[in-house]
């Protein structure tokens, strides 16, 4: 069946495609809605997969994308929700029609103007649409783990929505949608099992509304590789029981992959992560680490992407080869930079090769080092909690030499070499 032709959304479409340079003026790819996917979660809170992106990008859905995805697409350009969006393609389409022909824009460049003019105004993300969620009294909503550390480990989650009305009910593992499961509201109690270490926020959702949050905690049994063919899916292949250090690296090579049947043939990423409680506050530490990419798939602008988790939410640095600079980003506190509307040529360079990253925080003082050098810094003002967690993300897979945190007094609480 064909999808369904909306005018609106198609609009949509190309104000994002052209406010986050959608390859480049040539198409999308699925690295552009990855980020996207990112960028709104980051932003408004709210979570879009990657295969629902897909769909509303190919314009494969039966019937028409649900509001609050639509709410989400549109806030990041600066409107109120699905609704205001709507209005205001359409006063614009009827202003277009009206006004004398020498004199009118096209639609699409007048409106982009309307939208960067609303963006600078404004700049602020409200809400997704009216709720239907009624609340008129306490949410409790709490959490405890089966096994020490490690896993598999299985949750026991209580509630009470007794105080809710809803249609519908879910827990939520993490920022990941796919990780979703239905609750019966007359219940107290549901159990659900994380396959990942680390540190997750679990959601209690009603409707599309989350009424509650809990933090999941899960200390890793040592370092702990997956490898996924898209990051916002569900399944992955785990190393659990493999040996993957060797020669002073943390290394996932071809034969273990092998093994492991990973269809080399596929676009893939790996991520190795390591999660304690470092007893380190995000507001002073320090962070150093050597790494690169593996020639394990061809890529015209691989990437890698480091991340430090805190109980608030993370620090992050995304390196990319030199002359693929807007696949480059980093979020320092609150504050969040993109190669694709800003210049960030510093964090490019050869990924193949070893690259030193660090991380120096100083009362809220973050700098960014690349291979000794000073590439940016920022002042930012929120307090992200305590680090409870190291990630590395590579296109492909990539190798490890050296890891170290240290903390307000420069000693070293956390040191791998290998």
């Amino acid at each position: 069946m064909a999808g369904i032709k909306n005018d609106h959304i198609e609009f949509c479409k190309k104000l994002l495609e052209e406010k986050f340079s959608f390859g480049n003026g040539h198409g999308y790819t699925q690295k552009d809605l990855e980020q996207l996917s990112l960028y709104i979660e980051e932003n408004t809170g709210y979570y879009i997969s990657l295969s629902t992106l897909k769909r509303v990008w190919k314009g494969n859905y039966k019937t028409q994308p649900q509001v609050a995805t639509l709410n989400a697409l549109v806030e990041v350009l600066g409107y109120k929700n699905w609704q205001d969006f709507k209005i205001q393609h359409q006063k614009a389409k009827i202003e277009e029609e009206k006004g004398p022909q020498k004199n009118r824009l096209p639609l699409y460049l007048a409106a982009s103007v309307a939208v960067i003019i609303m963006v600078v105004a404004v700049f602020s993300f409200g809400k997704s649409g009216a709720s239907t969620v009624k609340i008129d009294g306490p949410v409790s909503f709490s959490a405890d783990k089966t096994v020490a550390k490690g896993v598999p480990n299985t949750f026991i989650f209580e509630y009470d929505l007794s105080h809710v009305e809803a249609d519908s009910f879910f827990i939520q593992q993490s920022w990941n949608g796919w990780r979703k499961e239905k609750i019966d509201p007359k219940k107290k109690v549901y159990a659900s099992t994380y396959y990942e270490s680390g540190y997750h926020r679990a959601r209690l959702i009603a409707n599309t509304d989350v009424v509650a949050t809990q933090a999941v905690h899960i200390i890793s049994d040592g370092w702990e590789p997956h490898v996924y063919y898209s990051e916002a899916d569900d399944r992955f292949i785990d190393f659990k029981g493999e040996t993957f250090i060797a020669e002073g690296r943390l290394h996932l090579p071809m034969e273990l992959l092998k093994k492991r049947k990973l269809d080399t043939s596929r676009y893939f990423m790996s991520r190795i992560s390591h999660s304690d409680d470092y007893g380190v506050s995000s507001n002073n530490f320090g962070f150093k680490t050597k790494i690169k990419l593996d020639r394990v798939m061809e890529s015209n602008c691989p990437w890698v992407n480091v991340i430090i988790i805190t109980t608030e939410h993370i620090f992050s640095v995304a390196l990319a080869r030199t002359g693929c600079e807007t696949g480059a980003s980093y979020k320092l506190g609150e504050i969040y930079k993109s190669g694709k509307d800003n210049n960030l040529s510093k964090l490019g360079t050869d990924l193949y090769d070893w690259n030193d990253l660090e991380i120096q925080v100083r009362d809220k003082k973050a700098t960014i080092f690349l291979n000794g050098q000073e590439a940016y810094t920022e002042h930012y003002l929120e307090d992200l909690g305590d680090i409870m967690g190291l990630a590395y993300v590579f296109e492909g897979t990539g190798s490890i030499d050296f890891v170290q945190l240290t903390n307000e007094s420069n000693e070293a609480v956390f040191q791998d070499d290998f």
